[in-house]
């Protein structure tokens, strides 16, 4: 017999990106890196002018899951923050955040090819789109 939760769309979700999540941790734990730490080096790779504001909204996160993950990269040496004013931090990629990201691309571009390797390109933007559209329903 079927449950609600089985067939709420929130927990099928919830579900499949934690199984991402925990492979991915799997994959990354060799270069002493969390799947969120990483994300957020990129953000602050390819972003300008990136804070924990913009880094938070990029994630979907709140600002103090991005403030210990900053901290715990910055202990790591792969970050400086640079204190804009007093509120305000600009944050920037070490040489070793660099290096840390460099070094994990290729396990990363694989794992991103395996996610989508049973779907062609219609049903990828399709999966996109209508996540894109159940974001939208929790901002209303």
């Amino acid at each position: 017999m079927a449950y609600a939760l089985e067939k709420s769309i929130g927990f099928k979700i919830n579900q499949t990106a934690n199984r991402i999540n925990n492979k991915f941790n799997t994959l990354l734990q060799k270069y002493d890196i969390a799947p969120e730490q990483r994300a957020t080096l990129e953000i602050i790779k390819y972003e300008k002018d990136v804070n924990q504001t913009k880094i938070a909204n990029i994630l979907a996160k709140d600002k103090t899951t991005i403030s210990r993950t900053l901290a715990t990269l910055e202990k790591k040496g792969f970050i400086l923050k640079k204190q804009i004013d007093k509120r305000t931090n600009l944050i920037e990629l070490t040489l070793e955040g660099e290096k840390i990201l460099e070094e994990s691309a290729f396990i990363v571009k694989e794992f991103r090819k395996k996610i989508s390797s049973n779907l062609d390109e219609n049903e990828i933007n399709k999966i996109v789109e209508l996540l894109e559209k159940v974001a939208l329903s929790m901002e209303e």
